[in-house]
């Protein structure tokens, strides 16, 4: 293997851990309201990110159709996707929201089915079965059956579903040749518009204003937008870059795995064999759900929503 692969690997390995942390970092925030974790947490990425803009100022002439599929992704990935994120982890545990989470690669094969009519192999098929059965078994065994009081757990999967259908509007933008990194930036912004308004719509911007954070929490909400969000972004779109969509999605196999051990370390919750079983359902989903997919082409790269979620 040569050096430069190692460094990679290295880099993709610390991007999935990241993804993995962020879901106990956002636990840990529950003090406050959704819409302001996710609010602060994105205006700090999308910043972070405003040198890319500013780098294809010349490239911003790209239609109004484009436009509006990035205010599609702002939309489900960012804003809608931050906003359940934050809300979900008030009523269920980070390792169940970690492993809900995991089912993203698979979620993406079904909807890519279902919307953009791409091939279903047995494997593929399989793997989305094998995937969903992980986290039913979680759930099942944290609420005593499926029923509608594991509400923490229902919309962790809608998060999951919003972060998807994003990938979806990315796939399209890819395909029309816009850069992945001005879809990174540009989808960012608008997320963080649309949070705003809603965060605003909720309640006066004195009640945010007089909110209370510790000198600790400010920067764990740093951490979580520059480190996860943001770097981790632009990580992960180099990795694809490198490696093509298939190899790098290999890496994502990690990031429950990770989320379960950050949210023992520090937040006390208990690991039990169940979650152990779940996590290794959803590898092995994930692993023949994206096994039988073509190599990439040298086309437009696709970005990381197309096959995870980044936190």
């Amino acid at each position: 293997m040569k050096s430069n692969e190692r460094l990679l690997y290295l880099m993709l390995t610390g991007v999935v851990t990241l993804w993995g942390l962020n879901v106990v970092m956002v636990k840990y925030l529950t003090m406050f309201p959704p819409l302001y974790v996710a609010a602060i947490r994105m205006t700090l990425a999308g910043i972070a990110l405003l040198p890319i803009v500013y780098q294809y100022r010349k490239s911003l002439r790209i239609g109004l159709a484009n436009w509006l599929l990035l205010a599609g992704v702002g939309a489900s990935s960012i804003a809608l996707h931050q906003v359940t994120l934050a809300a979900g982890v008030q009523y269920t545990s980070a390792g169940n929201a970690s492993l809900i989470l995991g089912l993203n690669p698979l979620a993406t094969a079904l909807l890519a089915m279902l919307l953009l009519g791409e091939a279903m192999s047995w494997r593929k098929g399989l793997g989305i079965v094998v995937g969903f059965a992980g986290v039913l078994i979680v759930i099942v065994s944290q609420h005593g059956g499926i029923h509608m009081n594991g509400w923490g757990d229902a919309i962790m999967c809608f998060s999951m579903l919003m972060y998807v259908t994003g990938g979806l509007f990315i796939r399209k933008l890819a395909v029309r040749s816009v850069p992945v990194l001005l879809i990174t930036a540009l989808s960012q912004l608008f997320g963080v518009v649309f949070l705003w308004f809603a965060a605003l719509m909720v309640q006066p911007a004195s009640y945010y204003i007089g909110l209370k954070v510790t000198p600790f929490q400010w920067l764990v909400i740093l951490a979580s937008a520059l480190l996860s969000t943001a770097l981790g972004s632009l990580g992960w779109n180099f990795g694809i870059r490198q490696l093509g969509a298939s190899r790098t999605a290999v890496f994502l196999n990690g990031m429950p795995l990770a989320s379960l051990l950050f949210a023992a370390l520090f937040l006390g919750e208990r690991l039990q064999l169940v979650h152990l079983l779940a996590l290794l359902m959803i590898v092995a989903g994930v692993y023949l759900g994206s096994g039988s997919q073509p190599k990439p082409s040298p086309a437009p790269t696709a970005a990381p929503s197309d096959l995870t979620t980044k936190a």
